[in-house]
C-alpha cells in the first residue's frame, strides 16, 4: 500500500500559515429543530409525513472523519448533514447561494454574473416537481440532511460567540437553513451542470465560419474537417476499440451565417465551470486506472481514482462513512453531496470521471424580423417563454434577470443582426434529481449488474468505473443519447425550424461500457469513451494523455496495489507533448554531425523523460529539456499552422499550448494538428490541407529548434545550465470554482510546485479477504474557523501528505475506528 500516515502532521508550507489550535465542536446538545424551512430555495413540498429517527451516532476520527451510525435512512443522513454544518458551514452557504444565484445578497455585485448564469441553467419548477416524485426512501434522503444540517445551524445561532465560522462574520451576513431542494440543487448546480452542460457547437460554427470567409467554402470546409474532425480512429479509447461499435452519424446541413461578435452564454458557462475555451472547452476533470484479477498480484482488484476538480480551501470533497439501513460505505464526494462519489462498501468501490456524451445540442432558431421575441418552428412563428427573477444585491439596487426559453430549452445567444438566436437542448433535462438518486443508491450495490442498474438511472453524461472483491472491475459511461437525424453535423448548432429534431432516444444498451476488458486494466483521463462517440468539443487523437496512465499500465503483467500508487506521481509530473513529437524530431536530427550545437540542444529533449520537476527545491525545473520544449512547441506550431488559419482562430490554438508556464493539464491542441500533420498521408485523421505546404518536415523541425535555442541563449546565456523555468506553486483557493467566496481570502493555500492531479486521490484494494482505501484530501476535514481566529486541527492536516504523495488509511471497519476515534457526538 502507499505511505500511511494515521497521525496528526504539522505541514510544512512554503508559504507562512495560521496553525489552529482546538477543534471544532465535536458534540452538541439536542436542539428543537425548526421544521418551518428558512433557507433561499424553491419549494417545501409537502409529500408524506417522515418518521424522524430520534438516536443518530457520528463517531470521529483521528482525521476528523465523521461515520454515522443510524437505523433509518432519514437518520442517516440527519448525521451527514449534521456533520457537514459543523465542518464545512460556510462553505456550503456559499455553494447554495452560487447554484440558486443569490450570491450577489451578501456579497454584492461582484456576484450579479454569476447569480444571472446560475438562474439561467435551472429551472426550479422542475426540480421541485422531480423532488415531489421521489419515493418515500428517496426523499427521505434530502429531508434528513436538511434536518441534520439545520440542527446544527439552529445551535450555531443560539451560541454565536462560540460557534459561528468566523466567515460569516468577515462577510456580515448569518447562516440560513437548508431545504431539501438546496440539498438536490447543490449537486445539480455544480455536478449536473458543471460537467454535463458544456457545448462548443456555436463557437465551432464561427470558426468554421471564419475558415470559409478567408478560404473559400470547399477549401475553408476541409480546413475545418482537419481541425474538428467526427472521428480520429486512432485516438484512444476507454473501451478497447475492438469492443466498440461506431453509431453516431455525422451528416451536413446549411445553417445561417453568425456575427462573431456573439457571445454564447454556454460558453461563458463553461469557462465559469472550469473548462479552458475553444478549441476544448469542456472542463477537464479527472483521472482513473484499475486492474482486476489478470493483472493484479494477488487476484483482487485496485483502483486509484484522481477527480480533478481544481483546488480549493476548504478542500473540494469531504470525507464521509455511512453506516446503517442498507447502506456501509466509506469515501470522499464533493461539495458534501448526499451521493458518495469515491468510496467502497467492502463489496464493490467505485469511482467517476467526467463525462465525455454529446448530450446537449445547440439549435439555430430564425426569429421574426419584425418581433425578435418570436421564432420559426414547424412552419409558424412561435412566442419565446420568459421568466424574470430579482436579483438582489447586497449595497446597491437589485437586478432584473430575464431567461428566454424556445421549444428547445434556454436561450443562450442572439444574433440580430442575422435574425438569429440560440438555444440548448439537455438530453437529461428532467433526470437531475433522478441522476442524483441513482448515485445516492449505487452504494448499496453488490455486484455489476445491480450496479449498471443504477447507471441506467443516470441521464446526465458521467463515467462511472466498477471493482469488486472478486477481482472484477468494468466500466459504463451513463448519460441519455439523444438519437439525432442523420444530417445533423453534431458540431454546429441544428436547424431550429422543426426539420432536425431529435428522433426519441437511444437504448442504455448503446452507451459505452466494458466489464473485464482482456487487457486486464481500465483508465480514463477525459478521452474518448468509446468508438464512434465523438462530441463538439472533445476532438479525441492519437494525441491525449491518457498514454501517460496506459504506458505503464502496458509496461508489466502485474502490479501491487503501491505500483498502482506510485503511476500517480509519474503521470503528475509528465510533460504531455514530448512523447508524441520526439520521434520525429529524433528522425528530422538522425543526419546532423554529432558536433553541431543543433544537435546537442536536440538531445536535452531527445533524452528528457518527460518528468517536469524541481527535485534539487531551488524553485526552478530540473535541466534544460522543459524550458527548450516551452520556447520550441510555440515557435514550431507558428511556423506550420499561423498562416493557414485566420488570426483570431490561431489565437485561440496559441493560447493554449502551455497554459500554465510550468506546465499543461493537456496536450496542447497544437500537438494534435502537428502530430496529424507530419503523419501526412499516414494520418488517421486526413489531410486534405499541407499545414507545411510542401516544405521538408524535418527542416521545419530543425529550423524551429534552431529559432528556439537561439533564442534562449540570446536572453539566458551560452550555457544550457542556465534555460530555467520557474517552477509554478500548487494554490489552493478561497473563491469556489464558480468565482464566489467561500473562505476569507486570507485562507489561501500555497506550496511548492503544481501537479497535474486528482483534487483528492483515493486508492482502494479488494480482495476475498477484506477491503482497504488510502486517503488523501487537502487541505483537510474541516474548514471550521472559529469566531476567535482559531482553526481546527483538521483545517489542513491532509495538505503535507498529498504533497509528498502520501495518503491516510481510511477506518473501513468498526474495529479500525474504534482504534482511531476523536470524538462521539449523539444527535436526537
Amino acid at each position: 500500500m502507499p505511505t500511511l500516515k494515521n497521525r496528526i502532521l504539522v505541514p510544512a508550507l512554503t508559504v507562512a500559515l495560521m496553525a489552529g489550535t482546538t477543534a471544532a465542536p465535536a458534540a452538541a446538545v439536542p436542539v428543537a429543530f425548526q421544521h418551518a424551512q428558512q433557507g433561499h430555495g424553491h419549494g417545501h413540498g409537502k409529500g408524506p409525513k417522515e418518521h424522524v429517527e430520534k438516536n443518530v451516532t457520528i463517531k470521529r476520527d483521528n482525521y476528523g472523519v465523521p461515520h454515522v451510525y443510524a437505523k433509518t435512512i432519514g437518520g442517516l443522513y440527519t448525521g451527514y448533514g449534521y456533520a457537514v454544518a459543523q465542518d464545512r458551514m460556510f462553505q456550503m452557504e456559499m455553494a447554495k447561494r452560487s447554484v440558486l444565484g443569490t450570491a450577489a445578497e451578501v456579497i454584492g455585485e461582484s456576484g450579479v454574473d454569476n447569480d444571472k448564469r446560475s438562474r439561467a441553467t435551472l429551472d426550479p419548477e422542475s426540480i421541485q416537481q422531480q423532488i415531489d416524485q421521489l419515493s418515500e426512501d428517496d426523499r427521505a434522503v434530502l429531508r434528513g440532511y436538511a434536518r441534520g444540517y439545520n440542527k446544527y445551524v439552529d445551535k450555531v445561532l443560539a451560541d454565536q460567540a462560540n460557534l459561528l465560522p468566523k466567515q460569516f462574520t468577515d462577510f456580515g451576513f448569518q447562516p440560513s437553513h437548508f431545504t431539501e431542494y438546496d440539498v438536490a440543487m447543490i449537486w445539480i448546480g455544480t455536478m449536473a451542470n458543471r460537467f454535463s452542460d458544456s457545448t462548443s457547437e456555436v463557437e465551432n460554427l464561427k470558426v468554421k465560419n471564419q475558415l470559409i470567409a478567408e478560404h473559400g467554402a470547399d477549401e475553408g470546409a476541409k480546413l475545418f474537417d482537419q481541425l474538428i474532425w467526427t472521428e480520429d480512429p486512432s485516438a484512444p479509447t476507454t473501451v478497447p476499440r475492438a469492443e466498440s461499435v461506431s453509431t453516431q452519424s455525422s451528416g451536413s446541413h446549411a445553417l445561417a451565417p453568425i456575427d462573431p461578435s456573439v457571445q454564447d452564454s454556454s460558453e461563458d458557462t463553461a469557462a465559469a465551470f472550469g473548462g479552458q475555451g475553444w478549441p476544448h472547452a469542456a472542463p477537464e476533470a479527472s483521472n482513473i486506472w484499475m486492474v482486476g484479477k489478470d493483472k493484479s498480484t494477488d487476484g483482487g482488484s485496485t483502483l486509484l481514482n484522481g477527480p480533478q476538480f481544481d483546488w480549493f480551501n476548504p478542500s473540494y470533497v469531504y470525507g464521509i462513512g455511512l453506516h446503517g439501513a442498507g447502506i456501509d460505505v466509506t469515501g470522499n464526494t464533493p461539495f458534501a453531496y448526499p451521493s458518495i462519489l469515491f468510496g467502497t462498501n467492502k463489496d464493490i468501490t467505485w469511482g467517476a470521471t467526467a463525462g465525455p456524451l454529446d448530450v446537449n445540442d445547440i439549435y439555430q432558431e430564425d426569429l421574426n424580423p419584425a418581433n425578435h421575441k418570436q421564432y420559426m418552428f414547424n412552419g409558424q412563428y412561435r412566442d419565446m417563454t420568459e421568466r424574470t427573477e430579482q436579483i438582489a444585491v447586497k449595497g446597491s439596487a437589485p437586478v432584473d434577470c430575464t431567461v428566454q426559453s424556445t421549444v428547445h430549452g434556454t436561450v443562450t445567444a442572439t444574433d440580430p443582426q442575422n435574425n438569429s438566436a440560440y438555444s440548448k437542448k439537455r438530453a437529461w433535462k428532467g433526470t437531475e434529481v433522478q441522476s442524483l438518486l441513482g448515485w445516492v443508491n449505487v452504494m448499496k450495490a453488490k455486484n455489476w449488474d445491480e450496479y449498471l442498474a443504477q447507471a441506467e438511472k443516470v441521464g446526465i453524461t458521467i463515467n462511472w468505473y466498477y471493482a469488486d472483491k472478486s477481482g472484477n472491475i468494468g466500466y459504463v459511461s451513463p448519460g441519455k443519447l439523444p438519437a439525432r437525424p442523420e444530417n445533423q453535423d453534431f458540431r454546429v448548432p441544428a436547424k431550429g425550424d422543426g426539420t432536425m429534431e431529435w428522433q426519441g432516444f437511444r437504448p442504455f444498451e448503446d452507451n459505452p461500457k466494458t466489464y473485464n476488458p482482456e487487457q486486464g486494466y481500465v483508465a480514463n483521463w477525459n478521452n474518448q469513451s468509446a468508438a464512434g462517440f465523438n462530441s463538439d468539443g472533445g476532438n479525441w487523437s492519437s494525441v491525449d494523455r491518457f498514454n501517460e496512465i496506459t504506458s505503464r499500465l502496458e509496461s508489466q503483467e502485474k502490479f501491487t496495489p503501491q505500483e498502482i500508487w506510485d503511476i500517480n506521481k509519474e503521470t503528475s509530473f509528465a510533460d504531455l507533448n514530448i512523447r508524441y513529437l520526439r520521434p520525429h524530431l529524433e528522425s528530422a536530427i538522425e543526419y546532423v554531425p554529432a558536433d553541431d550545437q543543433l544537435r546537442s540542444d536536440a538531445d536535452f529533449l531527445l533524452e528528457w523523460d518527460g518528468q517536469t520537476v524541481d527535485k534539487d527545491k531551488d524553485g526552478n525545473y530540473d535541466g534544460a529539456a522543459p524550458t527548450i520544449m516551452r520556447s520550441w512547441l510555440p515557435k514550431l506550431s507558428e511556423a506550420v499552422l499561423k498562416d493557414d488559419l485566420p488570426q483570431e482562430v490561431y489565437d485561440q490554438y496559441a493560447a493554449s499550448i502551455y497554459r500554465k508556464p510550468g506546465g499543461s493539464v493537456r496536450p496542447a491542441e497544437t500537438t494534435k494538428l502537428l502530430t496529424n500533420a507530419l503523419a501526412g498521408e499516414d494520418s488517421a485523421v486526413p489531410q486534405s490541407v499541407d499545414f507545411f505546404n510542401g516544405e521538408d518536415h524535418g527542416k521545419v523541425l530543425r529550423d524551429t529548434l534552431k529559432a528556439a535555442t537561439d533564442e534562449l541563449r540570446e536572453t539566458h546565456g551560452d550555457d544550457p545550465a542556465a534555460w530555467v523555468t520557474p517552477v509554478i506553486p500548487h494554490e489552493y483557493k478561497t473563491k469556489n470554482f464558480m468565482g464566489i467566496p467561500q473562505a476569507d481570502p486570507s485562507e489561501a493555500l500555497s506550496t511548492l510546485q503544481y501537479m497535474n492531479r486528482g483534487t483528492q486521490n483515493d486508492l482502494v484494494h479488494l480482495n476475498p479477504k477484506g477491503a482497504s482505501m488510502c486517503v488523501a484530501a487537502p487541505p483537510g476535514q474541516s474548514g471550521f474557523v472559529a469566531p476567535d481566529g482559531t482553526k481546527s486541527p483538521h483545517y489542513q492536516d491532509q495538505l503535507e501528505l498529498y504533497t509528498n504523495f502520501e495518503c491516510k488509511e481510511e477506518n473501513l471497519y468498526k474495529n479500525q475506528l474504534a482504534q482511531n476515534l476523536e470524538s462521539v457526538t449523539n444527535v436526537k
